[in-house]
C-alpha cells in the first residue's frame, strides 16, 4: 500500500481574510521544536501498520507558509523520513511558497533537497484584487518570485490564482491569465473564491460589507478560465487544476483517487483504506498543544472516523467526478457490489439534463455539469 505524506506548516506572516486553513499569523515561530515534533510523529507512525514498511510516493509541504522554514530544517525532517521509510525512486516532493517570502538562496536550498515542485500562492497580479484578498505581495513581487523560482532550477512550477473576487471583472481576470501564460508555468490552479464560515470574509459578506460577484459573472469567469487554459496548452484534469502534459500533481491525484495519505503537523488530516470502508482522522489544531503531545507520545490525533458504506460511496463519486477522466462504472461496481445506475436511479435524469455524460465505461461531468458541480455531488450523499 504505497502512500503519500502531507506535512502541515501552520505559520504565516499574515493570515488572509478568506482563508479557513489551520494557519496562524506570527512574527516568529518555534521552527526547531516543530521539526522535532514532526520527526517524532512520523517515526511513531512508521512503527506500526498500515504505514510500516510501505513505500512513500509523494511528499507535500503545505500550510500556512512552508517557505517560512529554512531549507536546513526541512533537510533534517527529510533525513528522518528516509531513515524510517522507503522512498519511491521518482518520489514527487512539493512545497508551497508565498511570493512575499523566500530568496534565491532559500529556493535553491529547497531545490537541493530534492524538492522538485514549487507552488506559488500568487492569487492575482492585479493590485486592486490583491488588496481585497489581503495579500502581502504586489504583482511585481509575484513576477520576481517566479523569476527566482526559475533561477533556482524549479522546472515544475504551479501558480495559484483566485477568481470571483468582489469587484473583479472578466477584464481583470483576463489580465491575470495573460500574466500567467506569459510566465509559462507547468501547472495552474484556478479557484473560485468561497466564503467559509469562521473567516473574516464570511462575516463581511453576512454584514453586507463584501458583495460577492453575481452567479452569472462567476460562471462566465470559469468558462473564461477553461477556454484560455485550453488555448494555451493546459489540460483541465480536475475541476480547478490545469497542467501541461506530464505535469499533473501526483500528490493531489492520490487524494482524488482515494489513495492512502498520512498527514503530519497541527491540524493535518489522514486517510487509510485498509479496514472497512476507510478511516480518517485529524490532528490537534493548536500548534503548541500539537508539539507538546507529539514530543511526549508521538501521536496527536484527536478525531477519528470510520466511514460508512454510504459515506465512502458518496466520496468515491465526489472525488472521481472532480477529475476529467471521470468515474469508472466497473470500478464502482467492484467496490460497492452494485451498479452505479441501480444505486442512484436519478443519475439517468442527470444524463438526460446534460449534466453527466457516459462513454467508454465511465461517467463524467459535462461542461454544463461543471458549472453546477456542487449540486451534482450533493445529489449522491
Amino acid at each position: 500500500m504505497p502512500f503519500s505524506l502531507y506535512v502541515h506548516i501552520p505559520y504565516c506572516l499574515s493570515k488572509c481574510p478568506y482563508c479557513d486553513f489551520n494557519a496562524y499569523a506570527a512574527q516568529s515561530w518555534p521552527e526547531a521544536r516543530y521539526i522535532d515534533a514532526l520527526c517524532k510523529e512520523f517515526a511513531t507512525y512508521m512503527q506500526a501498520p498500515p504505514w510500516q514498511g510501505e513505500t512513500l510516493e509523494t511528499i507535500y509541504f503545505g500550510g500556512g507558509t512552508p517557505s517560512l522554514f529554512q531549507p536546513e530544517s526541512l533537510r533534517r525532517f527529510l533525513i528522518c523520513v528516509s531513515d524510517h521509510c522507503p522512498l519511491a525512486p521518482d518520489v514527487e516532493m512539493s512545497l508551497e511558497a508565498d511570493p512575499a517570502t523566500g530568496s534565491l538562496e532559500t529556493l535553491s536550498g529547497y531545490r537541493a533537497l530534492g524538492i522538485s515542485r514549487l507552488s506559488l500562492g500568487i492569487q492575482s497580479f492585479e493590485s486592486s484584487v490583491l488588496r481585497t484578498l489581503g495579500r502581502l505581495h504586489t504583482g511585481e513581487e509575484a513576477l520576481r518570485a517566479i523569476e527566482l523560482a526559475r533561477a533556482a532550477k524549479f522546472f515544475n512550477l504551479n501558480i495559484d490564482l483566485i477568481f470571483g473576487v468582489p469587484n473583479q471583472t472578466t477584464d481583470l481576470l483576463a489580465r491575470d491569465l495573460n500574466q500567467v501564460f506569459g510566465c509559462e508555468p507547468e501547472h495552474i490552479s484556478m479557484y473560485g473564491l468561497t466564503y467559509e464560515e469562521n473567516t473574516p470574509f464570511y462575516a463581511m459578506r453576512q454584514k453586507g460589507v463584501l458583495q460577492p460577484v453575481d452567479e452569472e459573472t462567476e460562471i462566465a469567469m470559469y468558462a473564461q478560465v477553461q477556454a484560455a487554459c485550453a488555448a494555451h496548452g493546459y489540460e483541465r484534469y480536475e475541476i480547478s487544476n490545469f497542467a501541461r502534459p506530464g505535469y499533473a500533481s501526483q500528490h493531489n491525484l492520490r487524494y482524488w483517487q482515494g489513495e492512502a495519505y498520512l498527514g503530519l503537523g497541527a491540524g493535518a488530516h489522514s486517510f487509510s483504506c485498509t479496514s472497512g470502508w476507510g478511516t480518517r482522522w485529524s490532528n490537534i489544531r493548536n500548534p503548541k498543544t500539537y508539539m507538546d503531545r507529539a514530543l511526549s507520545t508521538g501521536r496527536t490525533d484527536h478525531y477519528v472516523e470510520q466511514l460508512t458504506k454510504e459515506q465512502a460511496r458518496g466520496e468515491f463519486l465526489f472525488l472521481n467526478l472532480r477529475q476529467r477522466d471521470g468515474m469508472s462504472l466497473s470500478g464502482f461496481a467492484r467496490r460497492f457490489g452494485q451498479s452505479f445506475f441501480a444505486q442512484f436511479p436519478h443519475a439517468a435524469d442527470l444524463l438526460s439534463e446534460g449534466l453527466l455524460t457516459q462513454s467508454g465505461g465511465k461517467v463524467r461531468l459535462t461542461p454544463k455539469g461543471l458549472l453546477v458541480a456542487d449540486s451534482v455531488f450533493a445529489s449522491f450523499f
